[in-house]
């Protein structure tokens, strides 16, 4: 019955049908095939609304809104200036400034693919100016995007913590570090080809103007403050920082930026509504598939064969890390999360692994493949904003998917990278 999921799934995937109708079809072949399979379908509807009916899930829409309204509401721009006016000086300075502007970006918005169309609209002409090719500009944005997605609270942590019931805090706490690790790495290589290639030479910002920037951006920092250090501090859960994230951007971008208007309210609902709808139908009918492959013994089929191949726990994350990589380059990293983590997880904690761990390395991938073609949603974003052709993208991109995934493998085989903040805070034991 694995085989004939398997081959149901990639007949239709490639077949052009859409993702998430490929998920729930693929799901319902699996039961009706089994025995009583015409009495199994009856339950799939529960099983939809039981993945859908998780508490955390309400965190999605909200910080999506709060993403949307942030993007719309002038807090992205002071974020950038405030990047500009501090490291964004000489050499690749600029450079500099957009990684660690689309960080700032994503630690309130927790969607890659906004954060970088965004800060592609902000950063792109500031970067074409100061002499850097139009494509490695993009490919540096859609790098940025994809380093960023580590930064909590990202959407594809909380799918990881509510499908794997691991600590969502706790991810949020452990993907800081790993975060940190990939801009370092990025801004490295950024600096190392400005000063050889001559890209980039902002004039020094005085004093006087980095303390404007900083007074500009102060409500917009002060809404990372709040959400992740409430969240991390224990003041409310990931569901109500959501809810606070919203109401705070709103009154930011109203009432102290005063960029966003009454009038555009109905679009970001629009907005929001679209990408959330988008979200939920791939997590419902990925529990279609689920209830599937368990019904029918695969997750059991799949711990066999995977302890078979790996004698030990880092043969294991290798081997996990080269699945996510291939599934990767096919489809969008919301499905795989949906299928693979119920099953690997459980595996993982045979061998050893933190949960917490688990998921951030597996995040790891995430990121890298959000700048990867052909399924790169940070590089589809950067692209469409600057309207360069993908595949002249890729060239300059090459380097930075180099980084990013030495990057990944160091994550994965040094835990502490990724615990030391969640023990720190005492989100694990």
């Amino acid at each position: 019955m694995a085989f004939l999921i398997v081959i149901v799934f990639f007949v239709l995937l490639f077949g052009g049908v859409p993702v998430a109708f490929a998920l729930g079809i693929t799901g319902m072949a699996g039961l009706y095939f089994s025995p009583g399979g015409s009495d199994l379908l009856a339950i799939l509807p529960q099983e939809v609304f039981r993945s859908l009916s998780n508490f955390p899930m309400l965190t999605i829409p909200l910080f999506i809104l709060a993403g949307t309204i942030m993007a719309q509401g002038g807090i992205g721009k002071r974020l950038t200036d405030f990047a500009e006016a501090t490291v964004g000086r000489g050499k690749g300075g600029l450079g500099v400034s957009v990684i660690v502007s689309t960080m700032f970006f994503h630690g309130i918005s927790g969607s890659t693919t906004a954060d970088t169309a965004a800060i592609t609209r902000v950063a792109l002409p500031s970067l074409v100016k100061q002499g850097y090719p139009v494509t490695f500009a993009t490919a540096l944005i859609a790098a940025s995007g994809a380093t960023a997605t580590l930064i909590p609270p990202t959407i594809d942590l909380i799918i990881i913590g509510v499908v794997a019931n691991i600590s969502i805090a706790g991810l949020f706490a452990a993907g800081v570090v790993p975060a940190i690790i990939n801009g370092i790495a990025l801004i490295a290589y950024v600096l190392y080809v400005s000063v050889k290639r001559n890209y980039g030479n902002m004039t020094r910002t005085s004093l006087r103007g980095m303390y404007r920037a900083l007074i500009k951006a102060l409500p917009a920092l002060a809404m990372i403050a709040i959400i992740l250090g409430g969240i991390l501090g224990g003041v409310f859960t990931p569901t109500e920082a959501s809810a606070v994230a919203v109401a705070y951007a709103l009154f930011v971008s109203i009432f102290v930026y005063r960029d966003l208007k009454l009038s555009q309210i109905p679009d970001i609902i629009r907005s929001t509504l679209e990408l959330t709808g988008m979200v939920l139908l791939l997590i419902g009918t990925g529990a279609i598939l689920s209830y599937s492959m368990s019904f029918n013994g695969v997750p059991n089929q799949i711990a066999d064969g995977l302890q078979e191949l790996a004698s030990n726990k880092f043969v294991f994350l290798l081997l996990v890390q080269l699945i996510f990589f291939i599934v990767g380059t096919i489809m969008d990293a919301t499905p795989a999360l949906l299928v693979l983590m119920p099953i690997l997880t459980p595996i993982a904690v045979d061998y050893g692994v933190e949960p917490i761990h688990f998921g951030i390395l597996v995040e790891a991938n995430v990121a890298l493949h959000m700048a990867v073609p052909p399924a790169g949603l940070a590089l589809y974003a950067a692209c469409a904003v600057s309207r360069v052709p993908i595949e002249t993208v890729v060239r300059p991109l090459l380097p930075m998917i180099v980084l990013l995934t030495a990057t990944m493998l160091i994550i994965t085989y040094f835990e502490p990278f990724s615990m030391w903040l969640p023990q720190l805070l005492h989100l694990v034991d």
